[in-house]
């Protein structure tokens, strides 16, 4: 993992990379293609947003509640079977309720990093979303977040042969 992203502007970079990546992808395929499966596993666009908004999601409802003192939510459930259990869950959504969804999940992680997260907190060890005994400090943790955005934005963007836009 790379050095800078593990300070405050580092992941606000990272978070804003991928937020520029979100929006090449939503702006550059209709809908139909969206919601086109064409991963090897059956996965389309929306799916994918889906799937890391679970995760965003659930990274930022424990960092709220560590930040705030208050008790950790449960685990996640991780892995294949926790995320088919998310993906069975999620595919009755519409794709505008997903892209929506993961804008504002987004958005909530990128000010908590911005407003409550800086350099010494971001330091801090606590327990990983999807981990009941693994604990790593904040900043790896949302690290991990961008890059799992990363690693599936790479996945739709081959695929599609999509043009970055600046």
């Amino acid at each position: 993992m790379a050095q800078p992203l593990l300070t405050q502007q580092g992941i606000l970079d990272a978070l804003q990379d991928s937020l520029a990546r979100f929006r090449t992808i939503i702006n550059q395929l209709d809908e139909v293609q969206q919601q086109t499966a064409f991963s090897p596993e059956g996965w389309s666009v929306k799916d994918f947003l889906s799937h890391t908004s679970h995760w965003k999601a659930a990274t930022h409802k424990l960092l709220v509640a560590y930040t705030h003192d208050q008790p950790l939510p449960p685990p996640t459930p991780d892995g294949d079977a926790g995320n088919a259990e998310a993906r069975e869950m999620d595919k009755a959504l519409s794709l505008p309720y997903v892209r929506t969804y993961w804008e504002e999940v987004h958005q909530h992680l990128t000010h908590l990093v911005s407003d409550d997260l800086n350099d010494q907190k971001l330091t801090e060890e606590v327990r990983a979303p999807w981990s009941a005994s693994d604990s790593a400090p904040i900043c790896e943790i949302i690290a991990d977040i961008c890059e799992h955005d990363a690693e599936h934005f790479a996945i739709i963007e081959q695929y599609f042969e999509l043009v970055k836009q600046e």
